[in-house]
């Protein structure tokens, strides 16, 4: 009998160490942002499956720090989500650390104007309103980083909230503000550039992850391979888009309807050249320049040791370096 309790005690652990089963996949605004893109090649293709994996599919997270709690209760303990959140919470001691890197720029994002508008460059947008959802907001770190490359001081342009992106759109519309910056899928929806006119290209976005990879430490110590699993298939996903664009945009093109095919094909070509997906390596200057981006805009008040919330051992070897 002692034999049978001792078995069935060892049962129980392993349940309560792993997850099980068919488990669901957390990725911010997966089908409102191209970010989650690689993941939804990985399941179409079978790539998860390849490396031990059953992810039944993915869920859409709100974005923010509500991704980052989702995303730390949710069974895998992982999620793909904001990176300044993420760096927020771990300053606020919470128990997680970013595992790789999914996109490595603001290239999901566009930068707009209205056609007959006078701003023709950044510069231009000095003593202008700049429209954002809220404070704190990707919309407003893309702004600062932008006015700042362009020579202009903080203060220089008038950020001003309108509490969502349409709600920021609708102000351009209107003339509440004279710029804004939404996600490019939203912009394709909203009629794109036959209604608006582009101020910054894709490739000419800052340098900084929209999107990351983030895991807890329970899951990093108890289940460390499926996460290797997640990036292993994630950088499959990347890599597909990148030699089979083609294939990758008809699979995409089922994620993102209604949004007419053509639109996702251009947008997904656009991001290729924009170099926007990483394969998952951890580049800390993409991260030191997300933090400067934070402290602009109130998130921070001091430098952070990123080295301390960075865990690349989960990526796959040639990607750790």
């Amino acid at each position: 009998m002692r034999v049978h309790c001792i078995i069935i005690s060892a049962v129980l652990a392993l349940a309560s160490a792993s997850p099980v089963g068919a488990v669901d996949l957390l990725v911010t605004q997966y089908k409102n942002d191209p970010s989650g893109a690689p993941y939804g090649i990985a399941l179409e293709k079978g790539f998860f499956k390849n490396h031990g994996l059953d992810i039944t599919g993915i869920v859409s997270g709100a974005g923010g720090g509500s991704s980052v709690r989702n995303a730390m209760a949710s069974d895998l303990g992982y999620g793909d989500v904001t990176a300044a959140p993420v760096i927020a919470a771990a300053e606020q001691g919470q128990d997680v650390k970013i595992v790789g890197i999914t996109s490595r720029s603001l290239a999901d994002l566009v930068l707009i104007v209205m056609p007959d508008s006078p701003i023709k460059t950044p510069a231009d947008l000095k003593g202008k309103r700049f429209g954002i959802s809220n404070p704190k907001s990707l919309g407003e770190m893309m702004g600062v980083l932008v006015m700042e490359k362009a020579g202009l001081k903080q203060g220089d342009v008038q950020m001003t909230a309108l509490g969502s992106l349409s709600g920021a759109l609708t102000a351009l519309e209107n003339g509440v503000v004279d710029a804004t910056s939404i996600p490019i899928i939203l912009f394709r929806t909203r009629g794109g550039e036959s209604k608006y006119r582009v101020l910054v290209r894709p490739k000419e976005l800052p340098l900084i992850p929209s999107q990351l990879g983030m895991a807890t430490g329970k899951a990093m110590k108890e289940w460390p391979e499926k996460l290797r699993g997640i990036q292993a298939a994630r950088r499959e996903g990347t890599k597909f888009i990148y030699e089979h664009t083609g294939e990758a945009i008809e699979i995409l093109s089922k994620i993102y309807a209604p949004l007419p095919a053509n639109d996702i094909g251009i947008m997904v070509k656009e991001l290729v050249e924009a170099k926007f997906w990483s394969e998952g390596r951890i580049e800390m200057p993409l991260l030191e320049q997300t933090v400067h981006a934070m402290k602009g805009v109130g998130m921070l008040q001091k430098d952070v040791d990123l080295t301390k919330i960075v865990d690349s051992s989960f990526l796959p070897p040639d990607l750790q370096k």
